[in-house]
């Protein structure tokens, strides 16, 4: 079996110059074809999400969220750099201030099982099949092994799952962070039955798991959080995943590609000057972990490397979703 490496998409912002590195976009995304339309040669590698149904216009009108409209607009930015196509994810239901897992069942699997009809229909439909990653919003191990195993049985061997919706509601988040490794559980222990998967995460995907990530099996990732840092809040990573604020800094010392063209206190004026300084840096930064991930894989160390990992970032939080990934959680 071939090892599988682990590939993190930035969720897409305005063409950074130099950086092309890949990214996640809407299926209704017209600013990307139109950033890159006079240089194809710098276009990045993406994955084309099936958009976001909890936001406008899709909220207030979900006809325009279909299964045959979500693939035609999809097919419309394909290129030979794209990566994946994430099939029609349907909601419990409108509510989306309740979390997935407080949905009563029969709600929860009417959702999941039009999901599945959903990939299956594009499967039949699409122009590449072979991109296409058959996704759902589930939120408990359960479900998620009961949907994830009719897909695989169905030869839908690429997966995805949305997460962090609820991770916005303080109450919730905690939680939130949970229920996404219980699902990836789920993924987890069907993947080592059915061997040539993959699976994308698409959202929640900040710095400090992605070492969880890849120990689930997870292929790919997506997730906003360098990207909404650096823009809204005006913090930058460190190499250990913390956020600090840049305008609180006194002293920088960093080896990342951004800021190791700058001298340490010409790179720390610019993070604290400029927003797209401080995504460039975080971009980098998310990078280096990658590579890390990816070295790991490479040499079956990838244990040991979420283990260190966990230590620096000393939450016990992430602890506990590591012990989730190893032992059968409860049945609901």
């Amino acid at each position: 079996m071939s090892i599988k490496s682990f590939q993190f998409y930035r969720t897409f912002v305005p063409k950074l110059r130099g950086l092309s590195d890949p990214v996640v976009l809407s299926f209704d995304n017209t600013t990307f074809a139109k950033a890159y339309a006079h240089d194809r040669a710098c276009t990045p590698h993406h994955f084309i999400h099936s958009g976001n149904f909890f936001s406008q216009p899709y909220a207030k009108k979900p006809e325009l969220r279909t299964r045959e409209r979500v693939l035609l607009l999809q097919e419309k930015l394909i290129s030979e750099r794209t990566d994946g196509l994430m099939t029609l994810n349907v909601p419990a239901n409108g509510d989306f201030t309740t979390p997935y897992w407080n949905n009563a069942e029969a709600d929860r699997l009417k959702a999941i099982e039009t999901s599945l009809e959903a990939a299956l229909w594009a499967r039949e439909n699409a122009q590449r099949p072979d991109l296409l990653y058959a996704g759902f919003e589930v939120g408990t191990y359960r479900d998620a092994l009961h949907i994830f195993e009719r897909a695989l049985n169905a030869d839908l061997t690429k997966l995805s799952a949305g997460f962090g919706l609820f991770s916005r509601l303080a109450k919730f988040r905690t939680e939130d962070r949970l229920r996404q490794f219980e699902v990836l559980s789920a993924y987890r222990q069907l993947s080592r039955e059915f061997a040539e998967t993959q699976f994308h995460a698409s959202g929640g995907s900040a710095l400090n798991v992605l070492e969880l990530l890849a120990y689930a099996n997870v292929t790919s990732a997506d997730g906003s959080s360098a990207v909404i840092a650096g823009l809204a809040y005006g913090s930058v990573l460190t190499a250990q995943g913390r956020l600090v604020r840049a305008n609180r800094l006194n002293e920088w010392a960093c080896n990342c590609t951004f800021c190791a063209g700058h001298r340490p206190r010409d790179a720390l004026i610019e993070l604290k000057r400029s927003p797209e300084a401080r995504v460039r840096h975080n971009v980098h930064i998310l990078r280096l972990s990658e590579a890390r991930i990816n070295d790991a894989l490479a040499n079956n160390t990838l244990t040991e490397l979420t283990e260190q990992r966990l230590t620096q970032y000393d939450n016990k939080a992430l602890w506990k979703c590591f012990a989730t990934l190893n032992e059968k959680p409860a049945q609901e």
